[in-house]
């Protein structure tokens, strides 16, 4: 069974987003840098039907899987992460110690867990009691996974649209950022962000 330090359930958003920021610390961190991201990703983010034209910094009229692909690259252009299609089914364990399974009978381990499986259908045992009604949902039948400032329980952290945040890209990309923030202070032992800057000439 392979070991990875954290594993992110969902590659729409927030799950790209979060493993954009996560793999992004390895070369700046020198706690970071050893650290394996996964992403599973069942393919079914609401990204995939939108075009996009109230996003700052993105050009209107940009096709929702072209972003989509684009952040997927982005993600992949680190070594650390690792993107992988299918659909997670379960997760069990504690912090150290999590297994995921997914509904081809493939199972991984991890230290962390990160839920980002959007606000569509949260279908995943071990988490089952804690989804209810998304309290953003533009319309009925959207779902969240009950959480306190963006933790589920010890090593489990959800974000995104499952955690509560609104339907839009940018809130969504924001949301796995600060979740990819929290998850790297607990590395440092103090808060920290991930900053570049200009190179002077």
């Amino acid at each position: 069974m392979e070991k990875y330090d954290i594993i992110i359930i969902g590659g729409g958003v927030s799950g790209l987003s979060c493993a954009i920021t996560l793999g992004s610390a390895a070369s700046k961190l020198d706690v970071a840098s050893d650290k394996r991201i996964l992403v599973i990703d069942a393919g079914a983010s609401h990204l995939n039907k939108a075009e996009i034209n109230n996003v700052a910094g993105i050009a209107e009229g940009t096709k929702g899987p072209e972003l989509l692909g684009f952040m997927a690259k982005q993600a992949k252009s680190y070594e650390n992460v690792t993107l992988l299609l299918g659909t997670v089914v379960s997760v069990a364990g504690t912090k150290g110690d999590f297994t995921v399974t997914t509904e081809s009978d493939d199972t991984f381990q991890a230290d962390i867990v990160v839920f980002a499986n959007g606000m569509q259908t949260i279908d995943v045992k071990g988490i089952n009691d804690l989804v209810v009604d998304h309290m953003r949902a533009p319309r009925p039948g959207m779902v969240m996974i009950k959480n306190d400032n963006g933790k589920i329980g010890d090593g489990k952290y959800v974000t995104g649209c499952a955690a509560g945040a609104s339907s839009m890209f940018a809130t969504a990309a924001g949301y796995g950022a600060q979740t990819a923030t929290d998850i790297i202070s607990t590395w440092t032992g103090k808060y920290t962000v991930i900053h570049d800057v200009l190179k002077k000439d």
